[in-house]
């Protein structure tokens, strides 16, 4: 017999030696062995407790009315493993070497094969053939107290028979991360959401807006505050909260030779310059991206997404020499981010500092120490959304000050905050990639289009074997940016189809729609036969197919005017 859910009454249902067992999921179900179990238990059971599940039983009873006829043969009650997100743990631990993990399987009948597979080829050849991401255990920090997991592992429990949605916050154990602007921010409208246990704002309720999160599949209520926050990008300048950056130094006389070998691309080579590189892992797909600035002949700033702080910084420090020439330090949580983004940037800045932001002067993927008020800042002339503007960098004891004095100088610029999903409807007008979606172990880096960040005849880098035998071979996918058609009220998400003649021959990997342009647009994977611009494919959305077009890549601001401007 198959096996029956009721996600309504919360229970699943299965045949077990002739009979049938329930597995109900209820309300309030306390965690168990917060501090480990005794060294003496072994298939340990609680005393059975049928009150408390009576409204499951009577849900199951009505759904299949063979289940009250037979009586209850047996109760058992014991533990069941839980993660804060109801994902397991399969991959390797930080800090450690050849040390492994698969843990936290809650719904271990369905994942022990393809976990176990998956780890194999982890544990014997280096590198999975599928991208983990969704249950790398370096997927969390060390935030994650024994009482935050607690807090978060029941409310996992409590969360499996819900409708998830794909703008889903989850509320338990929060705020706890919080960047010193955040009341600043909440107190003009920021409504929040969590990234490694950063509180970030997702966007600003204005107008009369009820300063409360809004899930859907389709355009929800925030789809209009986000509008307003990305033509204000646009018109006039925009302030965003990055500080839950991953951000680190690596420094020492073997500094340049270690990154030079980690990352595909050249390391900038003048002190104060910036560029985008690409760790590879050995099979030569995507590991990690880094904004790589050059602080001096043997110092180097990373950047890189906070939601990946130790995957990538435990990627560095696997790969780092142990020979003491090459030094690792951790700014996460020292360093704050506020950018400034937007056509009158610059002349925001020129009203809080002293300094010379002028073009001439202030170059595109370049770096300089600036004041701000009276805060030290490193102004890095990068951002990703597409507009002129600064990522400034600071010791997070200024941000305070560094975010009033932008505020109060803004005012008749039009400077308003915006949040997260602003900053990704902006990044996909821009065709700029994800980690974790555009870019993937299981793609190469060409076929994600990063070309111009890969240079295979630099010298040797991780990954460049593999890579090359992958490219001798041929690529299975082309990234491409599309247009959708007049979609209703929703818009590509990510693992949307893509078909071509009612055959399947990609699928997107994000989407949102582009206010600037005015367009609903997609990112997607196909086969490259059929990634050329004008080609007509069609997407699926919500169940229904709407025509696409794919487009030139960035089409918003193609030449990069704006971010040189």
């Amino acid at each position: 017999m198959g096996v029956l859910r009721d996600s309504d009454s919360r229970w699943y249902m299965r045949e077990e030696a002739g009979g049938l067992i329930l597995g109900p999921y209820e309300d309030g179900a306390p965690a168990c062995y917060v501090d480990g179990p005794s060294k003496d238990s072994e298939y340990e059971l609680f005393q059975e407790d049928l009150d408390r599940l009576a409204p499951h039983i009577e849900g199951a009873i009505h759904r299949v009315p063979a289940f009250g006829e037979v009586g209850v043969k047996k109760v058992y009650n014991g533990a069941i493993c839980y993660t804060p997100d109801g994902n397991p743990i399969v991959g390797p631990a930080w800090g450690l070497k050849n040390f492994w993990i698969n843990e936290g399987h809650s719904f271990g009948i369905t994942a022990a094969g393809g976990a176990g597979w998956q780890l194999a080829e982890w544990i014997v050849d280096g590198e999975p053939t599928i991208d983990m991401l969704g249950v790398e255990p370096r997927r969390y920090g060390d935030y994650c107290s024994k009482s935050y997991l607690k807090a978060k592992n029941e409310e996992a429990y409590s969360h499996v028979f819900i409708t998830h949605f794909p703008d889903e916050e989850r509320p338990a154990a929060r705020p706890l991360r919080t960047a010193p602007c955040y009341d600043r921010m909440k107190n003009l409208g920021a409504v929040f959401g969590q990234k490694f246990g950063w509180e970030r704002p997702n966007f600003f309720a204005t107008d009369g807006m009820e300063q409360k999160d809004d899930w859907s599949f389709r355009r929800s209520k925030w789809f209009n505050a986000m509008e307003k926050e990305c033509k204000n990008v646009k018109e006039n300048v925009g302030l965003l909260d990055m500080t839950a950056f991953a951000k680190c130094r690596i420094k020492g006389p073997g500094a340049e030779e270690f990154l030079d070998n980690l990352v595909a691309n050249k390391l900038p080579k003048k002190v104060g310059r910036i560029n985008l590189c690409h760790a590879l892992n050995t099979k030569g797909g995507v590991h990690s991206e880094f904004t790589i600035m050059r602080e001096s002949h043997d110092s180097f700033y990373l950047v890189s997404a906070g939601a990946f702080q130790r995957l990538d910084h435990d990627w560095i420090l696997k790969w780092m020499p142990s020979d003491g020439s090459v030094q690792f330090e951790n700014l996460t949580n020292s360093n704050g981010v506020l950018v400034v983004s937007g056509p009158k940037a610059r002349e925001l800045m020129q009203r809080v500092s002293k300094d010379d932001f002028s073009n001439e002067n202030f170059r595109w993927l370049s770096a300089k120490m600036v004041d701000v008020g009276y805060a030290p800042v490193n102004a890095m002339r990068v951002n990703f959304v597409g507009e002129l503007g600064w990522e400034l960098h600071h010791p997070i004891e200024y941000q305070n000050h560094i975010f009033d004095k932008l505020m109060e100088a803004g005012q008749d610029l039009g400077l308003k905050p915006y949040g997260i999903r602003a900053m990704n409807s902006l990044r996909v007008e821009k065709s700029y990639k994800l980690v974790g979606t555009e870019l993937s172990i299981e793609y190469s880096p060409y076929e994600s289009g990063l070309d111009r960040f890969i240079h295979p005849n630099k010298g040797s880098f991780i990954g460049l074997e593999a890579l090359n035998k992958w490219r001798e071979k041929g690529f299975d996918n082309k990234l491409v940016t599309l247009e959708v058609h007049n979609p209703k009220d929703a818009d590509v998400l990510g693992n949307n189809p893509i078909y071509e003649n009612g055959s399947v021959i990609g699928r997107a990997t994000g989407g949102d729609f582009g206010f600037r342009i005015g367009k609903s647009l997609a990112l997607g994977m196909v086969k490259p036969e059929l990634a050329n611009v004008g080609q007509k494919l069609k997407i699926e959305i919500l169940g229904e197919k709407y025509d696409a077009t794919i487009l030139d890549e960035s089409p918003y601001d193609p030449e990069n005017n704006l971010l040189r401007a």
